[in-house]
């Protein structure tokens, strides 16, 4: 006979069907036979100091380790609600990760339980791809795989599981799954005809650009767009989620899709495009035609259709796998010769040191006590290792990193997306920590963005990740500060007052070693010190306040009413 065992225990065989080796977590009892499971079935345990931080860490696993499942596996009550905000940002950036939360005995409904009263699958439904209670302990194997294919399968999302502690806790004799015959699904590829549809476009065009995406690193598609670059001479432009999607010394690697916009300008717009798995809306500059133009050219491959036509249509639109599609794409244009457009990639890459460029002749020392912000980021791209994931929170803190970041490859740039969520940089950093071991990680966070979390230094000490943390120090939050004074004038402020606290000391209470720089000439040396050490580190860098990033003045747009009733970050609504 099989050993009785309880049920929740075959929870960790699913997810180890699905490939999962890392869980994310905080303790509570309700899991308790997932989390002592773990371990038989190969799975490691990281567990937080706060259960958002969990959710962020799978949310970055996944992305850092382009499209494996990210999982969270959290407590009842609070312990869910407290995921909320993860969920909402992978699902807004389409991240597939599976979270999993303990619920009060069915039995004991409507009882006035502990932790029990509300629907927690309710909550997670209108920010996830699926959201389900199993309510019978022998179905616990087949929701986790249901669950876990869905949140990878197509357009790639968060899902939620909810199992309540007594079906977790049921004796069961149910064998463990005989995970090695389990396969994953085949992606859908594109009909031949698009693909030559395709092909026909980047021979007619003079400047064709592929814009690659989230879709494209999820699906582990770097390689597949560097042959598909070199072949048919088109430079690869990324969106937010792929910077890095090829080495940035590439030729054919034209960086941010600012890029395109300063073409634009200089007389030069693209005039073909190829998004791969990357979505039209804010990061591809919205409506306004900066980046794609209104006259190009635009084939579109998505796996998610209610994708295509969004903000405007594609001209050849293609739903399917963005590594299927670019499989096909290459192994049609293999038998032909290309023009390699070379003076077009060369033109694109011009503009990658724009970012420096506009601060160059600033004072790296703006006043006493206080570093220029874009010297203070770019000091430390400069001093960091080689290969070493970068990520960013804030708001103008995050948009300084984003100018001057050197990716390490796809998926090694990670910050806020179309959520706009401040407090993600500690989950963020532990989760990609956690998906490449062999990889440095520094974590950029305003003084805002880093109260959130703060208290996951300690889960940096306990598990000893080797995060170099770097906090922008201005005392203030930045991008709302200066959005008031540009709405409202000078000494127009409210609630955007910080103070200049020594957030190294808090990083020191956890038992990190950390220090306080205020001049430009320490950074460097800092930086080097910090991760020479092999172990969490945090420096606190005071930054000047005055300076105010210039994508801040575009956010908020024109303050002067001409253009309708001005409202940050969102165009000005039409005066009628």
């Amino acid at each position: 006979m099989t050993k009785k065992r309880a049920a929740g225990e075959l929870a960790a065989a699913a997810l180890a069907g699905l490939g999962v080796t890392e869980v994310f977590a905080l303790h509570g009892s309700h899991l308790d036979p997932l989390y002592l499971a773990c371990e038989e079935f190969g799975i490691r345990l990281t567990d937080t100091r706060h259960e958002a931080a969990a959710g962020h860490a799978a949310d970055a696993y996944a992305r850092a380790s382009n499209g494996k499942l990210g999982v969270c596996a959290v407590t009842a009550g609070p312990g869910f609600t407290n995921c909320l905000t993860a969920m909402a940002n992978a699902y807004l950036d389409r991240i597939p990760t599976l979270f999993i939360a303990g619920a009060a005995p069915m039995r004991e409904a409507e009882g006035n339980t502990l932790q029990g009263g509300f629907d927690a699958v309710a909550m997670a439904r209108p920010i996830t791809k699926w959201a389900h209670r199993v309510g019978e302990p022998d179905r616990i194997v087949e929701f986790v795989r249901r669950a876990g294919e869905i949140a990878l399968a197509g357009p790639p999302g968060p899902v939620f599981l909810e199992i309540p502690i007594d079906v977790m806790f049921w004796p069961t004799e149910q064998a463990v799954p005989n995970i090695s015959t389990w396969k994953r699904p085949t992606p859908p590829g594109p009909t031949p005809e698009a693909v030559d549809a395709v092909l026909a476009m980047f021979r007619k065009a003079e400047r064709p650009v592929i814009i690659a995406g989230g879709g494209a690193v999820l699906s582990n598609a770097g390689e597949r767009l560097r042959q598909l670059a070199e072949l048919v001479g088109a430079p690869v432009i990324a969106s937010q989620k792929a910077l890095g999607a090829l080495a940035d010394d590439h030729p054919y690697y034209a960086g941010a899709a600012a890029g395109l916009a300063a073409a634009a300008g200089a007389g030069q717009p693209a005039d073909a495009v190829l998004l791969v798995g990357a979505r039209m809306g804010m990061f591809l500059g919205g409506a306004m035609g900066a980046i794609i133009p209104a006259e190009a050219y635009v084939a579109q491959v998505e796996c998610n259709p209610e994708e295509i036509g969004r903000v405007r249509m594609a001209d050849l639109p293609i739903v399917a796998d963005a590594a299927a599609t670019l499989d096909a794409l290459i192994a049609k244009a293999s038998g032909e010769s290309w023009a390699k457009r070379e003076d077009w990639a060369a033109l694109l890459r011009s503009f990658r040191g724009n970012a420096r460029k506009a601060f160059a002749d600033a004072p790296k020392n703006t006043k006493l006590g206080a570093i220029h912000p874009g010297h203070a980021v770019a000091a430390v791209m400069d001093a960091m290792p080689a290969g070493t994931a970068v990520i960013a929170d804030g708001g103008e803190s995050g948009n300084w990193v984003g100018d001057l970041v050197r990716s390490a490859g796809a998926g090694q740039f990670l910050r806020c997306g179309y959520l706009g969520s401040l407090g993600i940089s500690s989950g963020f950093a532990i989760g990609a920590t956690r998906a490449d071991p062999s990889r440095r990680v520094v974590c950029f966070a305003g003084d805002g963005g880093v109260g959130f979390n703060i208290q996951e230094f300690d889960t940096m000490v306990r598990h000893d990740l080797p995060i170099v943390t770097v906090i922008l120090n201005n005392a203030e939050w930045g991008m709302s500060r200066n959005a008031q004074n540009l709405l409202y004038g000078k000494n127009r402020e409210a609630i955007v007052a910080l103070r200049d606290t020594a957030y190294h000391q808090v990083a020191a209470g956890f038992g990190v070693e950390s220090v306080r720089i205020d001049r430009y000439e320490d950074l460097a040396p800092a930086i080097v010190e910090a991760f020479a050490s092999g172990k969490p580190r945090c420096l606190n860098v005071i930054t000047d306040a005055e300076v105010m990033h210039p994508r801040t003045r575009m956010m908020v747009g024109d303050t002067s009413g001409a253009d309708g009733v001005p409202i940050p970050y969102y165009a000005n609504i039409p005066q009628r």
